[in-house]
């Protein structure tokens, strides 16, 4: 990473607990990933061999790249290419317009046409997916622009802030491990709920929150989730209520597991998917970010 963090086009993606069809694979073909629960009881007879969809709008990018997948019985072991649908009609709709999705190679990936414009805010966009001789429809709102206004070291008792970091820069933002405790401050927007990423150096090495409750625009990062030294990026996101629903019912256990603040919404023994036609995610979210270097406990500066 360097000090242009912000201003680098980085790609966007739906927060851990993990992306839409991992989550829909686990839950409906791998008995492994859900307890002791049996698949079958997360989804009807209908929905044992139907199409899966994962396709996230960000709002100020390009229109993104949409998975059509289907579920597989619980008994056949999962493999990605068996599981794609690479003959689906996938389509985009923002008013009259309507951009026709390609399909590339053979993992179910489908890109928008060029030329494509950027995705709105507070905008709402329809999909619609012809496969396996289903019709999938969704429709999702897009959230408003989400701006990071300030970024406060707070003492960890009395929380007066200490000093204030620069959302446009990296290297000039350097924080000695633990000492503090780091807040964003944003005006809040027209969501039920928010969600945090944070990414280390290693691009494997990044943590991220269940969705948040932040009405007062603001957000504490635990220390548990950052690492002990060097550059991090920090992405604070805005869900849409298809993405909240979704990421707050795939909850397993129901317990704030990240500790990022306070669990929005309630644990629900089957994923809400807002399709119909399918299942899967067709959501939206708007997000800013803001990078910082981590100092060692023994150092300062």
């Amino acid at each position: 990473m360097s000090d242009e963090l912000k201003n680098k086009t980085w790609p966007a993606r739906i927060i851990p607990p993990v992306s839409a069809v991992v989550v829909l694979a686990c839950l409906a073909v791998l008995p492994g990933c859900s307890g002791d629960r049996d698949p079958a009881s997360l989804f009807g007879p209908a929905e044992r061999e139907t199409v899966v969809v994962d396709a996230v709008l960000y709002v100020d990018r390009p229109l993104p790249a949409i998975l059509v997948t289907r579920t597989r019985a619980a008994n056949i072991a999962f493999v990605e290419e068996a599981a794609a649908v690479n003959d689906a009609e996938v389509t985009v709709i923002q008013g009259l317009s309507e951009y026709r999705y390609e399909s590339v190679g053979h993992l179910g990936r489908y890109l928008p046409p060029p030329g494509a414009p950027v995705v709105r805010p507070k905008t709402e966009y329809r999909l619609r997916v012809r496969a396996l001789g289903q019709e999938v429809r969704g429709v999702t709102v897009t959230p408003d622009r989400i701006v990071i206004d300030e970024i406060a070291i707070l003492e960890d008792t009395s929380m007066d802030v200490i000093r204030r970091l620069e959302p446009e820069s990296t290297r000039r933002n350097q924080v000695v491990y633990r000492e503090g405790l780091i807040e964003v401050r944003f005006d809040p927007v027209d969501v039920e709920a928010y969600q945090v990423v944070v990414l280390e150096e290693e691009p494997d090495d990044e943590g991220g929150s269940p969705p948040l409750e932040a009405r007062d625009g603001r957000l504490l990062l635990p220390w548990f989730a950052i690492g002990s030294s060097g550059e991090h990026r920090v992405e604070v996101y805005a869900l849409d209520r298809n993405l909240f629903d979704f990421l707050r019912s795939v909850e397993a256990s129901g317990q704030n597991a990240f500790g990022f603040g306070s669990l929005a919404g309630d644990t629900f023994e089957r994923p809400v998917f807002n399709l119909d036609g399918g299942i899967g995610v067709f959501g939206s979210a708007s997000l800013d970010t803001f990078g910082f270097v981590v100092l060692p406990e023994d150092r300062s500066g």
